[in-house]
């Protein structure tokens, strides 16, 4: 019989160094986990020990003898019609085989049967039944360990107390996993006394966060004309963001800013623009077919900036959405502002992304975003879409409450590191 043991990071893994080193037939033993930063394990990571065997006389169990043929009644004797009368041997009992590894499923799976004969073999069946019984025992084990692996890995208490205020933000889990893991392996090169040291920690989060986060890219105005299109689902604040952004720019020019509605659908849609652009004091137009965007365009040509305010639809309305995208097609958009409301949660963000993916030249322009609870879903959804970003709208008032998307500023009040030029206050 061999015995040995494997050391591995996982269960799995010390699984399948049994499985390739002793074979399918291999029995587990014992299991233990071995403590990081101990002399027995001096790489500092948490190791699992099994201890496995391999009987190698029997691995190999004997297939039954073949039964008997049936007599011939039609050409037989009257001794050999006597003889088939005797008692024939008992039929095979099934029995339980050595434990094979489910190597997909991290344990020990469930022995198959296979014929041996019961009188013959008994000591041999009896052997079988201890054999499952330590299987059953080392399943346990097994399923133990798996549901306690997720808490067998100690997080310092300020990298702890991090992590939950991240999830609590919104942030995904895969987002949030993927910062731990930075985190931890930085802070094992790290004393004590440092890896406790809450603010350290959160301005390295916000690093590492910003880091994984696309660029802003608020608009700009060159020397031609610059078309840009919003759209986005209903109630998103595609009007205001709209009235807000020609608004700051109206104050720098006194002419040269245009606003487009093409909102056929929602009620008093064209009041409340009109309302907008007079208070702004900029020129209004209405397009709701191709024809009409581009007579609009035609009598603004010396227009600087357009900005076409759209009609809100939602993520599975395929027609609408090819629909607004010919329209800007037909406007020659240069850019196009997605809508998207910050109270939204994440899986609605990335429905919005996926509408309008047909869609060329992408920005994410977030509204609410003073409103939002868990704003840890707009950096998932930009980190997921690696779109870049234009602006933030924080408020209703116009002109006013809209600034550049800078997703940085965003990333350290959710780490709760300290703004650039606060430290020590």
């Amino acid at each position: 019989m061999k015995i040995r043991k494997y050391v591995a990071r996982s269960m799995p893994e010390a699984l399948q160094q049994v499985r390739e080193d002793l074979g399918e037939h291999a029995v587990i033993l014992n299991t233990r986990q071995i403590r990081k930063d101990t002399r027995f394990n001096p790489q500092g990571e948490a190791r699992v020990e099994v201890t496995a065997a391999l009987d190698e006389a029997a691995a190999v169990i004997p297939a039954p003898p073949p039964a008997p043929a049936a007599p011939d009644w039609s050409y037989a004797s009257p001794a050999q019609r006597s003889a088939s009368l005797e008692p024939t041997p008992r039929p095979a009992v099934p029995a339980p085989r050595a434990a094979t590894l489910d190597m997909e499923r991290g344990r020990a799976a469930e022995p198959a049967p296979v014929p041996i004969q019961a009188a013959p073999n008994r000591g041999h069946f009896e052997g079988g039944e201890q054999i499952l019984r330590q299987l059953r025992q080392l399943q346990d084990t097994v399923e133990r360990l798996e549901r306690r692996a997720p808490a067998a890995l100690v997080f310092p208490k300020a990298l702890s107390r991090l992590i939950d205020r991240l999830r609590s933000t919104g942030l995904t889990e895969e987002l949030v996993n993927r910062l731990a893991q930075q985190l931890f392996q930085e802070l094992g090169s790290m004393t004590g006394q440092d890896r406790d040291n809450r603010e350290a920690l959160n301005q390295r989060a916000a690093s590492l966060l910003s880091a994984a986060l696309p660029p802003c890219r608020d608009i700009r105005i060159g020397r031609g004309r610059k078309v840009v299109g919003l759209i986005g689902a209903s109630g998103a604040g595609k009007t205001t963001a709209a009235a807000k952004i020609a608004a700051g720019f109206a104050m720098r020019r006194k002419q040269g800013i245009v606003l487009i509605s093409t909102d056929n659908r929602r009620v008093g849609a064209l009041d409340q623009t009109r309302i907008l652009a007079q208070i702004i004091g900029v020129e209004l137009e209405v397009a709701y077919q191709e024809d009409e965007m581009r007579a609009a365009l035609d009598r603004h040509a010396d227009a600087r900036l357009v900005l076409i305010d759209t009609a809100g639809c939602g993520p599975h309305e395929r027609r609408e959405w090819e629909h607004r995208r010919q329209l800007l097609a037909a406007a020659g958009a240069t850019e196009v502002q997605v809508v998207i409301d910050s109270m939204n949660g994440y899986e609605h963000m990335l429905d919005l992304l996926e509408a309008s993916q047909a869609i060329p030249e992408r920005r994410l322009l977030f509204t609410k975003l003073d409103e939002a609870v868990r704003p840890g879903a707009v950096l998932s959804a930009a980190a997921h879409s690696q779109i870049p970003t234009s602006y933030f709208s924080v408020g209703p008032a116009i002109p006013g409450a809209i600034e550049a998307g800078d997703l940085r500023k965003l990333a350290t009040r959710v780490t709760g590191a300290a703004p650039t030029g606060e430290k020590g206050k």
